[in-house]
């Protein structure tokens, strides 16, 4: 049986475990898949080496601990070598712990595959300035949109990003075809309130995933009736696939599973 886990802080909300067990069924794979809630980022490395250390096969990680994950890996996926970020650990054939990320290819694929909303020649923004940004901002470039811009209270990670990747700062005379949230849905939140301009949008889509409409995603609606709303499940099902294919050189049908979790959650 393999052995499998996710591990952040929160972590009791994380799909992660149906969601591996639900691709492990489509192949007869045997998994343990289970939930680490660490503390910090001491406890964050002791966890993680402990794990590897009693036959573990690879963890999924999750807030706020993927920049610590690429930290102290030993090799690195060119992808994770570049964001500095990463949400997948793993041993290698050499059994060094190896650094990956998927979060950027999960969320093209949901936009682009699963809600046929190209990338190409749009103007985008993204709302918040975490550590996913990185790989979701590397896979975006490549679909060569017409713009990226960052709204953030962040203000030097607003700037990093710029300089790394070439974006822009948030214009609030500018519209925007496809907004993305990955800032909290809580009420203190002021970011969303500065987003006034919504005629041209296509979709609003909340990296985060909820059985109920999010903060973010009402208050875009107030805006815009046309606009599509979508929520990160999609996003999590397919970057979840990316790492399954890796570690198990097998490509589940993530459709299926979708539908699976949208009956579930």
């Amino acid at each position: 049986m393999y052995k499998l886990g996710v591990i952040g802080n929160p972590i009791e909300h994380s799909l992660s475990p149906v969601i591996f067990k639900l691709f492990a069924s489509q192949f007869n794979i045997n998994l343990n898949y289970e939930k680490i809630l660490v503390n910090d980022d001491e406890h964050f490395i002791q966890t993680v080496n402990n794990f590897f250390a009693h036959n573990g096969l690879a963890l999924n990680i999750t807030s706020p601990f993927k920049e610590e994950a690429c930290l102290i890996a030993q090799q690195h996926t060119s992808r994770a070598s570049f964001c500095h970020a990463s949400n997948l650990l793993y041993l290698n054939n050499n059994k060094e712990l190896t650094a990956d990320t998927t979060d950027g290819i999960g969320l093209v694929k949901d936009l682009e595959v699963n809600n046929n909303i190209s990338l190409n020649n749009k103007k985008i923004l993204i709302i918040g300035s975490g550590y996913v940004l990185d790989s979701i901002l590397l896979d975006f470039i490549v679909k060569n949109p017409m713009s990226i811009s960052i709204l953030a209270r962040n203000s030097e990670r607003v700037n990093f990003l710029c300089d790394k990747f070439g974006v822009r700062e948030f214009d609030p005379t500018n519209t925007y075809d496809i907004i993305i949230n990955s800032s909290p849905n809580t009420n203190d939140n002021q970011l969303f309130s500065k987003v006034q301009k919504l005629e041209n949008t296509l979709v609003c889509y909340d990296l985060a995933y909820s059985p109920n409409v999010t903060l973010f995603l009402s208050t875009m609606q107030q805006l815009s009736s046309h606009a599509i709303l979508k929520n990160g499940l999609g996003m999590l099902v397919e970057q979840a696939a990316v790492a399954f294919v890796k570690l198990f050189n097998q490509t589940p049908n993530t459709s299926i599973v979708l539908n699976q979790l949208k009956a579930k959650v």
